[in-house]
């Protein structure tokens, strides 16, 4: 297996094209939310393994999991923060508001159902506790809302200029 240098700027460039597609689509009034969200997903999964491929985690471990965002994603905004030196009161209140942002992008990939919880996701058809069935395209993400709030696109101003001093 290549060495984890190569997989990060490896994950780091798909998250910038998965980002990029992120906001072409979020640009666009006739684009569903789910599929909007479903880049915006995977740009964030991405990003978070070539973080942790940089910081020397095996690539190999990274292959099958999805579960990476609400556990990670905070860690790589915090940093990025201190990086482009974005403090305060501000950011603390960025970074609050960063952490639910965190969890609610979690679930949005199908594999991620929190204990069976959450089984709305952007890309499958789930089943709610009475039987019925909910599909991506009906459903409103939290996410959506999340992401156009102030802080919402102060997060994703971090999320993209993670990406690209990853890339860079």
């Amino acid at each position: 297996m290549a060495e984890s240098a190569a997989w990060s700027l490896a994950y780091a460039r798909q998250a910038q094209a998965d980002f990029r597609m992120y906001q072409t689509l979020e640009g666009a009034s006739s684009v569903l939310a789910c599929h909007r969200l479903q880049f915006l997903q995977m740009a964030c999964e991405k990003l978070i393994k070539a973080f942790l491929c940089g910081a020397g985690e095996d690539p190999g471990n990274m292959q099958s999991s999805h579960a990476y965002v609400r556990t990670h994603l905070l860690t790589v905004l915090r940093q990025e923060a201190a990086f482009v030196n974005f403090t305060g009161p501000k950011a603390r209140e960025v970074l609050h508001r960063a952490r639910h942002l965190a969890e609610e992008i979690d679930v949005l990939a199908p594999a991620v159902k929190r204990g069976g919880q959450r089984p709305d996701n952007c890309e499958y058809p789930w089943e709610d506790n009475a039987g019925n069935p909910h599909v991506p395209l009906d459903w409103t993400f939290h996410p959506s809302q999340l992401v156009v709030i102030p802080s919402g696109r102060t997060i994703l101003r971090l999320i993209e200029s993670a990406i690209n001093r990853l890339v860079a």
